[in-house]
């Protein structure tokens, strides 16, 4: 069957730690896509995590313009800064094509909870913007998360990069909890019947597509979902039609 593919989870840049072909610009993550059949990308920037969020941030923004099937995430540091989160944040979102945030507080010496991020977080919360966490990299494991996800219950959060090995004895208590979490199926696939298992107590809406180029082959996550043991409806919703539904709820 021919699937639309919105991917949520690509990143572009040159990382610190060297991966296999990764593409240097938006340009080369472009051709990658083309290549792979990936008609759209949430992507971010790897200096937004190895070098410095708000050069990152802007390295980002610039790489996305005129770039109408990309679409990015800037990286959240701590408001009492005034690195990244300055009053007209969310306009600078909105006019650079921003619809998503990441956070890496174990790389960028934080800690993500409610006394750091209360109120800005709330407002996250109030205009439904996603804030997506990787558990392999930096977001302190499943124990914070959790406490994280139970200071902000209605966060709309998309969980990345799962790990492997039963990942489920820590998912599905959050997506039975809490109604705006996601999941990216990049690892979940790796998991012998990790998709059709959560599409069948959970639902095909509480996840999306994702890759993890360049950590993992695009052809991989692909074929995953083309091939899972579920209904076309349910597999045209996680390729696209969920992660649509979420920008589209997105108020900036």
């Amino acid at each position: 069957m021919n699937l639309t593919f919105f991917d949520a989870n690509l990143c572009f840049g040159r990382p610190i730690r060297a991966v296999y072909q990764p593409a240097e610009t938006a340009a080369d993550l472009q051709r990658v896509m083309a290549h792979t059949g990936i008609a759209k990308g949430l992507v971010w920037h790897t200096a937004q995590r190895d070098y410095a969020a708000c050069d990152g941030n802007r390295l980002l923004a610039k790489a996305l313009a005129g770039r109408k099937n990309l679409f990015g995430c800037w990286t959240i540091l701590p408001p009492q800064t005034g690195e990244v989160i300055t009053p007209d944040f969310f306009r600078r979102m909105k006019r650079n094509r921003i619809i998503a945030l990441r956070a890496f507080p174990d790389h960028h010496r934080y800690l993500l909870n409610r006394v750091v991020f209360g109120k800005f977080l709330d407002e996250v919360t109030e205009r439904r913007i996603p804030l997506m966490l990787s558990v392999e990299k930096a977001s302190g494991g499943w124990p914070a998360i959790y406490n994280f996800l139970a200071e902000f219950p209605n966060l709309t959060c998309i969980l990345c990069d799962l790990g492997i090995w039963n990942s489920d004895r820590y998912t599905w208590p959050l997506l039975e909890n809490y109604p705006n979490i996601f999941l990216e199926t990049s690892l979940l696939a790796l998991e012998d019947a990790g998709i059709e298992e959560t599409v069948t107590r959970y639902g095909a809406e509480r996840l999306l597509f994702g890759s993890n180029f360049p950590e993992r082959y695009l052809e991989a996550a692909t074929l995953a979902l083309l091939h899972a043991a579920i209904p076309a409806a349910d597999k045209r919703k996680i390729a696209s039609a969920n992660l649509e539904k979420l920008i589209q709820k997105t108020q900036l």
